[in-house]
């Protein structure tokens, strides 16, 4: 620990959330339940809750995209539908992992974390930490792929049943020019933003430099 500051009390995380998401269905691709380049349906019921004003990859009702292609709309444009999308094809319903996802968390040693949801969307019951989060990432970035991902400027999905070809851009200040030239950092690796009123502006980043890779965590930030 290099500097830490209210490391456990309790924030609303936003869309960093999703690295829970990511980090359950990485997992279920290493216990062979599912696999990157498998195709799913996007089903009705993974769009119910769902805020209009929320972040989307504006995926249909019977939609088929690769578990990646989801993963990317999930955490490159951070994507509401494509998290429940992926929670229904792990467990069957957004409820029955949203249980897995607590279970998870209390697994790795998580105390001052419960989620309500798979995005982040406001709730006064999810909540999190930055050490919590530190520690839920922690295990996520064990997984080669989802540092691939999560460090991804760009991405082009390939047309669909029902879409057009769509190209996706970072919402990650640190890692693309795309949106903002003010924060680029050359040794940026991801991961993912979030951003509520209420939970003001949330990032994990990390960064390698020689053999020493770094983690950082900011929760509720009003700049």
């Amino acid at each position: 620990m290099l500097y830490e500051k209210n490391a456990h009390e309790k924030n609303y995380p936003a869309s960093i959330t999703k690295l829970t998401v990511a980090l359950l269905v990485f997992e279920a691709i290493d216990a062979g339940q599912l696999s990157l380049d498998q195709p799913i349906t996007a089903h009705e019921s993974a769009f119910e809750g769902l805020s209009i004003y929320g972040s989307t990859a504006g995926i249909k009702v019977g939609e088929v995209l690769t578990v990646e292609q989801l993963l990317q709309c999930m955490l490159i444009v951070s994507a509401n539908e494509a998290c429940n999308v992926l929670a229904e094809a792990v467990s069957g319903s957004v409820a029955v992992f949203v249980d897995a996802m607590n279970a998870k968390a209390k697994a790795l040693g998580c105390e001052d974390t419960h989620f309500a949801n798979t995005n982040g969307l406001q709730d006064i019951q999810h909540y999190t930490s930055a050490w919590d989060m530190y520690l839920i990432v922690k295990s996520a970035r064990t997984h080669p792929d989802f540092m691939t991902l999560a460090n991804t400027r760009m991405a082009e999905i390939p047309a669909t049943n029902l879409s057009a070809q769509r190209t996706y851009y970072t919402t990650n200040h640190l890692i693309s020019t795309w949106r903002s030239a003010k924060y680029l950092y050359s040794g940026a690796e991801g991961i993912k933003t979030g951003s509520t009123s209420d939970a003001g502006l949330c990032l994990v980043s990390s960064a390698t430099r020689g053999s020493l890779s770094f983690i950082s965590v900011v929760l509720g930030s009003d700049r």
